[in-house]
């Protein structure tokens, strides 16, 4: 699919690859696999990237004397600017007017993300529920026990001690312009700006020096 929206034929795209086009149409028709490296580079000719997703499995609690919820085995990033969004959903816990809830503000955040742990199906956490936002607010929370229990896990699996220098890829097999969610694709260096004149020193009625000569 990749390959005719790039309006490309198999030919192309073996000769661009470096392949051939029976490779090509092996892959395509499943009679061959590629490797990760080679299906990276593929994808990297039509334009486009070979990217990993985290799998999330939720589960169900029921506990006694409060509405059921659902909590995940492990958390998960919601890119910019979706995690800054604006939703729309009825305040479920306080039962107010308010039905807007702007996640680029700290209060509305804390309080959509109570109400969508407490009271949201998984489709709706999975858009809108930013992992590295909520490790900010867990202790913050407004959460019943059962519901802080169930989470906790995720929480703390998230939050794992991990130290890391700065500088680590000096010296290693690591691509410096690359991190896990992100890759640098330009790098542009600006000119130095010029260096400011130099200071005049300015006369004053109670300067010593002798009067400049005419």
């Amino acid at each position: 699919m990749a390959r005719r929206v790039a309006g490309m034929t198999q030919a192309e795209l073996a000769h661009r690859a470096g392949t051939s086009q029976a490779t090509v149409s092996a892959y395509e028709r499943g009679l061959k696999t590629p490797s990760v490296k080679v299906a990276a580079r593929l994808f990297a000719v039509l334009g486009w990237e070979l990217t990993l997703r985290t799998r999330v499995e939720f589960t169900e609690h029921h506990p006694t004397g409060i509405v059921a919820f659902w909590a995940p085995d492990r958390l998960w990033r919601v890119p910019t600017p979706d995690c800054f969004a604006t939703i729309w959903v009825p305040d479920l816990l306080g039962h107010t007017e308010q039905d807007e809830w702007h996640l680029k503000d700290p209060a509305d955040r804390r309080r959509a993300y109570e109400i969508l742990i407490r009271r949201g199906l998984p489709q709706m956490m999975i858009r809108w529920l930013d992992g590295g936002f909520l490790v900010d607010l867990w202790d913050d929370l407004d959460l019943p026990d059962p519901v802080r229990h169930a989470w906790q896990p995720a929480i703390d699996g998230a939050t794992r001690i991990h130290a890391s220098n700065v500088f680590s890829w000096h010296g290693s097999d690591e691509d410096p312009e690359t991190a896990d969610l992100a890759r640098i694709t330009w790098l542009e260096f600006l000119p130095k700006p010029p260096p400011p004149p130099p200071r005049r020193q300015r006369r004053t009625r109670f300067d010593p020096r002798p009067p400049p000569r005419p």
